[in-house]
């Protein structure tokens, strides 16, 4: 008999002072040697950008005064885990499993997780790393509930961390091999963390129940839209430099073009095989990168749920976004400023682009 999983705890870290969309390019430098005609274009693009993102404020873990690095991805994931566990009102080594969910590592050897579990002072548990990006922690989410519900592990904590800044600054780039595309990530990508507790018991106080988990890939014959060249496949490093593969990529037409026709078809499956009740949908988590492609989501969706008036949160406008944690500081910060009701239904989904992945939760509010 599978067991029901109770989020017990929840923690989010944004590194630095919110930094205002025209004061982007002063924290991460300016492009100044870039091709002639991209430099002419940049502040045409700046003027539609802020427009198209609705991007009021990013973090950064970068002293805007110094350019120094403040932050490490595993110091944001511990420090958002320390609030997750207080909030759970457990120590650290009650945890018996531990996950990093991200894209992003402050070294390719040993995993972030055992480097996190360090941090923390947990002398002994299961840890694993997952490595994708807006879908991680949903993957963690999957990961860890199913395995407290088989009753292998009693307690998880889900730990992820995105330092977009590290591929952002003016002095990381090639300039001369920089494109647009690249540019525009500058101005919506930002920095962030958030951090997750697990428990098969429920507390003495209201929680959210994990009532389902989804998770798709759908990307066959499709090309990645995200992508950063560099790795085991790509090491040499005066051509990575000299190419740019080291830069982010990220298709933005074909995005803008496949993304809404993706999010629609995905979020009817999860429906489809979660057996989700929409009229029970308190608030639906919009986690998606950009303000127009959230507009045309929210347009489909309370088309097609029927509720012209459908709920939704998202903390992009002052947050930036910051990939897989984006959902969980969205999450923490909804928590603390809205009252919830026994049975209230939160629901999130997500489509990641890099090769076209969907993930989604529903989580039921206990009182």
């Amino acid at each position: 008999m599978k067991r029901d999983v109770y989020i017990t705890g929840i923690g989010s870290f944004s590194p630095g002072e919110p930094i205002p969309f025209a004061r982007i390019e002063e924290v991460l430098g300016e492009i100044t040697d870039a091709p002639p005609k991209l430099q002419r274009r940049i502040p045409r693009m700046r003027k539609v950008m802020s427009e198209l993102l609705g991007i009021e404020y990013s973090y950064y873990a970068i002293d805007p005064k110094t350019g120094e690095s403040t932050e490490s991805n595993v110091s944001m994931a511990t420090k958002s885990a320390r609030k997750a566990l207080d909030q759970a009102g457990i120590q650290a080594t009650d945890v018996d499993l531990l996950i990093y969910a991200g894209i992003l590592y402050d070294h390719w050897c040993p995993p972030s997780s055992v480097l996190v579990q360090e941090a923390l002072g947990i002398p002994y548990c299961a840890e694993m790393s997952i490595h994708s990006n807006c879908t991680a922690i949903y993957k963690a989410l999957q990961v860890a509930t199913d395995l407290i519900a088989i009753g292998r592990y009693d307690r998880a904590l889900l730990t992820t961390s995105q330092i977009s800044s590290t591929f952002l600054r003016a002095d990381y780039f090639n300039q001369q091999a920089l494109t647009e595309e690249q540019v525009i990530l500058r101005w919506f990508l930002s920095d962030g963390a958030g951090a997750v507790v697990l428990s098969a018991d429920k507390p003495d106080r209201p929680a959210l129940k994990v009532t389902d988990t989804y998770l798709e890939s759908v990307g066959l014959g499709i090309p990645p839209t995200m992508r950063m060249d560099v790795g085991a496949a790509h090491w040499r490093p005066k051509e990575i430099y000299e190419k740019g593969l080291h830069h982010l990529r990220q298709d933005l037409k074909t995005v803008a073009k496949l993304a809404p026709k993706l999010f629609e078809k995905g979020i009817n499956e999860m429906l489809a095989k979660t057996h989700l009740d929409v009229s029970k949908v308190k608030c639906f988590f919009a986690n998606i990168p950009t303000k127009h492609l959230m507009d045309l989501a929210m347009e489909g969706l309370r088309k097609d749920w029927g509720n012209p008036d459908l709920p939704f949160y998202a903390k992009l406008a002052t947050r930036g976004y910051q990939g897989a944690p984006a959902i969980i500081i969205a999450l923490d910060e909804y928590l603390q400023q809205e009252s919830m009701a026994d049975g209230d239904c939160l629901v999130s989904f997500v489509t990641e682009s890099s090769k076209w992945m969907h993930a989604g939760f529903i989580l039921d509010y206990c009182a």
